[in-house]
């Protein structure tokens, strides 16, 4: 018998756990891990001089509800994924749609602008520094989700792994916001999304172990 055999075999044998009660622990989570990432944005980073002025225009809203949903998809996935046998094609359209819109919108931008105003527009000021930002403030909380999430028993670890990095790489992005001044759709369909990817890849290389049965 396979290892993955092995595990959906056992896996038909536990004793049914409460979805709403690992939802809500997972949820739960996302609090201190949350609260943790402002700190050290604010710390660290500084929000923007320019914060509230900004939340009083919709391309700051545009760039949360963006990462918002990455957070949410994050969220269900991970969800479906630590339960044997969920499927997981919703919270995947979701994810698929999400990037597709902000890739078309990102391309949009970019066709309407003059030749020599495409690169600034997706380089903005800190394309160098974006990235990995995201990426370290994902770190920061991953510990936090992955130590909830090893309450749900998925059976494909890098992939339920992977979901937990979309979850903290989203939270941190969203949070990243507060500090990011850049405000083109082209600057965060690439930067925004590759910090994000980051998470997800670091995410499924912790989660092959730390989802290890």
């Amino acid at each position: 018998m396979k290892t993955d055999d092995l595990i959906q075999a056992l896996s038909t044998d536990l004793p049914p756990a409460s979805s709403r009660r690992l939802d809500r622990r997972l949820l739960l989570c996302l609090i201190p891990a949350g609260v943790l990432v402002l700190v050290v944005v604010g710390l660290w980073l500084g929000f923007r001089p320019d914060l509230l002025p900004a939340m009083r225009g919709p391309t700051f809203w545009a760039k949360a509800a963006y990462t918002a949903v990455m957070t949410v998809a994050g969220f269900w996935l991970l969800a479906r994924l630590g339960r044997p046998g969920a499927p997981v094609r919703a919270p995947l359209v979701l994810l698929g749609l999400t990037l597709a819109m902000v890739g078309g919108l990102a391309m949009f931008e970019l066709f309407a602008m003059p030749m020599p105003q495409r690169m600034p527009a997706v380089m903005g000021d800190s394309a160098r520094v974006c990235a990995p930002n995201i990426a370290i403030l994902s770190a920061l909380a991953a510990p936090v989700v992955f130590w909830a999430a090893r309450a749900f028993a998925p059976t494909r670890p890098m992939l339920a792994g992977a979901a937990a990095g979309l979850l903290t790489g989203g939270l941190a992005t969203t949070l990243y916001g507060l500090h990011c001044p850049e405000n083109t759709a082209a600057f965060v369909a690439v930067w925004y999304t590759l910090g994000m990817m980051l998470a997800v890849s670091g995410g499924a290389v912790i989660g092959r172990f730390v989802f290890r049965w």
